[in-house]
This record gives C-alpha cells, sequence and structure tokens, in this order.
C-alpha cells in the first residue's frame, strides 16, 4: 500500500465521524471523483457502503489518466485511505460489475464479476458512476493500426507505467506524434507528449482555436512549448505499411452552417489534401458514457450516445439502482461530475431515508473541537508577486494595491488550479446552492476561481458604517447580518469583487466556519484535487 503523507481530496468532507445513523447497505459502482464524493455523503450520514470497481486503485480518470503535471496521485489516494480506514467503507477492486458481457478500456485488471441485478438484490441501493470509458474512434481508413491508439489508451498506459502495472509500452525514442482532436484529452496527451521527450508534436483539429474545447489559452501554452497547431484540418486517411501507420492524410476544410452540436460544421475542400508522417497518432476526439449495462431488459435505459437515462429521482426506473455523473451527463469537468453526484445524492438520500436533510443540519451535529487541524503555509513575497500577477491580468486588479493587501489568510494557487470547478461545486453544495466562488472565465478559455482573500488591511472593512464586517479567530472576513443593511459599499470596495448578492443577502466566503468549529478543513480546500488552495500564516 501506498503511504501518503498528504491531507486533500477528503471525499467526506462534511464529518470527522458518522453524524447519522441510517442503516442500510449501498453498492457504489465506480470509483472515479463522482462515486466516490457520493460515497463521502453517505458514510456522514451513517449509510454502510461498499465500493466496487474494475481497477487496482481508485480514482478514476484522476488516477489513471490525467497527466501527473494537472493532479498528483497522492492527493488523490489520500481521500481513499480516510474512507477505507476512518468510515470502514470496503473498497472491491479489480472487480466489474455489469450486465451481461462487454468490455470496455481499462477492463485489462479485472479478476472478479459481478452482475449488477445480483447486487440490487443484495443491497438496499446501487449507485452506478462508472464515468466514460470508451473512446470515439474516427471511423476512417488505417485507424486500426499498430500504432494508432485513443488519447484515453496513451494516457492510461502512462499511468499504469507510473504504478509500476506495466513496462513502458511506447519508446522514448518517439520522433513525430500526431494529436487528432481539440479537447482536454487532446492537449492532455500532446502535454504527455512532451514530458516523454518527444521531439515534434502535432495538435491537429478540424475547427478553429476559437471552437476548441479545451480554450485558446490551453493550446496557446502547448504552442510555447514547441507543439504545432494546426486547424481547420480533417484526417481523411491514415497511410499504413506492414499494419503500422506511416503518417495521417488531412484536407483542409472551412467552417460552415451549424451542425447539431452547435459549431460550425466542417466542409471539405477538395484539392488541399496534405501529409504528416508520424510515429505514432493518436486519436483524441471524444469519450463515450460506459454503464455497465450490455444487455437484458435494463439496455433499453442506455440511449445511442452511450448515457443512461435516469428519472428526475436519478433512479433507473422500477428499479433500486441509481445512477449519477459523467455515465449520466456525457464526458465532463471533475467539479462538474462531482455536482451533479452531489445533487443526486441528497435525493437518493431522501428515497432511502425518509428524510429531508439539509447541509446545515449535518454541520449542526459535528462535535466542536478546541482547534481544528488546519494546515497553514508560511507567508512569502513570492506567493503575492505569482497571485496578484495572475489577478491583475485577468480580473483587472491594480497589482501594487494587490500586493499591499498581504498577507492573504486563503488564496488559489493559480500555477496549480486546472480549472476543474470542483471548489465552486463543493462550496455550493456547503451553502445550500449559494457558491460564495466566482467562476470566471476569460475570452481565450481560461477557466479560474476568485473569492475573498480575507485581506489584512482589507478595504470592506473600512467601508462598512456600520461595523457589520468583523474578523474571525483566523482573522478571516465574516459579515454580520444582524448589523448589516445591505448598503452594497463593501461590494464596490473589494479590488477582487468577491463580496456579493445572494438571494438579498451580502454573502461571502467564512471559510467554511460551521466546519472548522467541528475539526473540519474548509470544504474547497479538502475536495482541491490539485492541491491549489492554501491558508497562509499571518
Amino acid at each position: 500500500m501506498l503511504q501518503l503523507e498528504v491531507d486533500v481530496m477528503k471525499f467526506a468532507f462534511l464529518c470527522r465521524e458518522p453524524v447519522s445513523a441510517v442503516r442500510k447497505r449501498i453498492a457504489i459502482i465506480g470509483a472515479g471523483p463522482a462515486g466516490l464524493s457520493v460515497t463521502g455523503y453517505l458514510v456522514c450520514r451513517g449509510y454502510e457502503v461498499d465500493v466496487y470497481d474494475k481497477l487496482p486503485y481508485p480514482g478514476g480518470l484522476m488516477t489513471f489518466a490525467i497527466p501527473r503535471s494537472r493532479i498528483s496521485l497522492e492527493e488523490v489516494l489520500e481521500g481513499w485511505k480516510d474512507l477505507e480506514q476512518n468510515f470502514g467503507v470496503k473498497f472491491y477492486l479489480k472487480t466489474k460489475v455489469s450486465i451481461g458481457e462487454g468490455r470496455d478500456e481499462g477492463d485489462e485488471f479485472v479478476e472478479k464479476k459481478v452482475d449488477l441485478l445480483e447486487l440490487s438484490r443484495i443491497y438496499d441501493a446501487v449507485v452506478i458512476a462508472t464515468g466514460t470509458w470508451r473512446s470515439r474512434k474516427l471511423g476512417i481508413e488505417g485507424e486500426d493500426a499498430e500504432n494508432v491508439v485513443t488519447a484515453l489508451n496513451f494516457l492510461y498506459s502512462r499511468r499504469l507505467e507510473e504504478l509500476g502495472f506495466a513496462k513502458p509500452s511506447y519508446s522514448y525514442s518517439l520522433k513525430r506524434v500526431v494529436v487528432i482532436g481539440g479537447g482536454l484529452s487532446a492537449v492532455d496527451a500532446a502535454e504527455e507528449c512532451l514530458s516523454i521527450g518527444v521531439k515534434e508534436v502535432y495538435l491537429v483539429y478540424r475547427r478553429s482555436i476559437k471552437e476548441a474545447p479545451a480554450g485558446i489559452h490551453r493550446i496557446r501554452e502547448l504552442e510555447a512549448r514547441g507543439v504545432k497547431w494546426v486547424e481547420l484540418a480533417q484526417p481523411k486517411k491514415i497511410v499504413v505499411e506492414n499494419g503500422y501507420a506511416k503518417g495521417v492524410e488531412f484536407v483542409k476544410v472551412r467552417l460552415g452552417e451549424p451542425d447539431e452540436t452547435g459549431r460550425p460544421r466542417p466542409i471539405p475542400v477538395p484539392g488541399t489534401e496534405f501529409f504528416i508522417e508520424t510515429d505514432l497518432v493518436i486519436l483524441a476526439v471524444g469519450e463515450i458514457p460506459t454503464p455497465p449495462i450490455y444487455g437484458g431488459d435494463l439496455a433499453r435505459y442506455v440511449d445511442p450516445s452511450g448515457k443512461l437515462v435516469i428519472g428526475n429521482d436519478y433512479r433507473v426506473p422500477n428499479t433500486n439502482i441509481f445512477a449519477v455523473g459523467d455515465v449520466v451527463t456525457g464526458p465532463s469537468k471533475i467539479g462538474l461530475a462531482i455536482d451533479h453526484a452531489l445533487k443526486a445524492v441528497k435525493i437518493i438520500d431522501t428515497a432511502l431515508s425518509g428524510e429531508k436533510i439539509r447541509v446545515e443540519d449535518m454541520l449542526k451535529k459535528l462535535k466542536p473541537v478546541e482547534k481544528p487541524p488546519l494546515v497553514i503555509e508560511k507567508w512569502s513575497e513570492d506567493i503575492a508577486k505569482s497571485v496578484c500577477d495572475f489577478l491583475s491580468k485577468y480580473v483587472e486588479v491594480d497589482l501594487n494595491t494587490c500586493i499591499s493587501m498581504k498577507p492573504f489568510l486563503r488564496i488559489f494557487d493559480y500555477t496549480k488550479c486546472i480549472g476543474c470547478e470542483t471548489c465552486n461545486t463543493i462550496c455550493s453544495f456547503i451553502h445550500d446552492g449559494r457558491s460564495y466562488i466566482r467562476i470566471r472565465k476569460t475570452d481565450e478559455g481560461l477557466v479560474f476561481p476568485t473569492s475573498c482573500l480575507h485581506c489584512t488591511n482589507a478595504k470592506c472593512v473600512s467601508s462598512c458604517k456600520r461595523d457589520a464586517i468583523v474578523r474571525g479567530s483566523l482573522g478571516e472576513i465574516i459579515i454580520d447580518m444582524k448589523k448589516c443593511n445591505k448598503c452594497m459599499d463593501c461590494l464596490y470596495a473589494c479590488p477582487v469583487k468577491a463580496i456579493r448578492i445572494s438571494r438579498g443577502d451580502i454573502v461571502n466566503c467564512d471559510l467554511c466556519q460551521p466546519l472548522r468549529k467541528g475539526g473540519l478543513t474548509p470544504a474547497c480546500i479538502s475536495m482541491c484535487p490539485s492541491g491549489a488552495i492554501k491558508l497562509i500564516s499571518r
């Protein structure tokens, strides 16, 4: 077992121990971010939870696909250890649960198969959270060649190498790689190629950079590192010799009227064919949901796109089987998968327990502690410069004003932020749908959070004529609603626009004060998969 010393991705972020005792057994199928988030909530409520996953470690794509430069393995697996050791969650790994026979990517570790319907008879409920473990293909000549792989397969193989489960499957003497696609999988694959020393990496997309799902910002970053971006080019065929791809023939396209996705349709321009020679072709044209239903009566609830069709109660009709995350919505960011899961789990909880529990009610049951076990890092001028440089560039914050607000109490480390939106999801969950974190998106597709920095010489404090803005035990900014008359002076005073009106109230981050009183870390810090949120000592 891995020895870990970090304290992040705590999926049971609502409690130190169960705050209720709902004596029912739940099986979670899939140990990715959605499945583990559901598990964390249910164990806090007192359910007995078992988790089944086909892979040798939990974490799903966070563990077995996303590059380590974006998400650290230790930051994911610590949450697994917490659930297993402190909440009694049993993990049945290398175990595939399904109806009927079928195969998806990542199935090679399966040592045991379990029938989904049989599991539904043993447990009070089953929650499917199997995500997207099947890659789309192009449907062109040559894509079955030996050295043509999907982005998911390529990234998965690299993670297996790092974990010691497989020998290197790609020669590090690769000179040229062609990645086809413009989404997150494509840029992750291109970045991975750079990390193993590929000299020439081509990223080819059939639309323009404006339409690329990964966003202009990330693509430009890769260009700065040497990746060759080729847009408005569509693969026509993969040229194969003796079973191996020698290169890809592309044709240039122009953009026409919007297709069924709302994006402009690429139209091939005859006579514009060109060829790129390559040692490896990576197909990064998206993934497909993989519900564990390959046949039987329930197969009618799997739509043509692979999504599992459920009711408003997140239940597969007429069963005790529920579903959450990307297996229902299709591929999404980590934070959006968790968001769907946490919205679903409260409804699932109500259906099983007969109780409608608010998060606020759960937090009131936390046993208070004298001093919460917070991890606080030391202040440095480098931190100020890094944060303020970023904010001054993207949030129109004056650089000198920003630096003068030192020291911050809570910061977003934008060098680590991956734009997954998990912090916003968790904050919204804690505060009954009102997130105190604002997700910003630039015209270039850069996604990042901003919120209260709890600065020492806070202008919101000096602007309040009713002394309604006070300091908490950590020096955090707290609004006393008994004194607040909603004059909005603090909104205009805040240089990062972190204070706002929600449902008629002036709201602001209080660093999850109820959680801290119960001995827990602020939820956004607990659940950030990249460790990009920090508390800084004064």
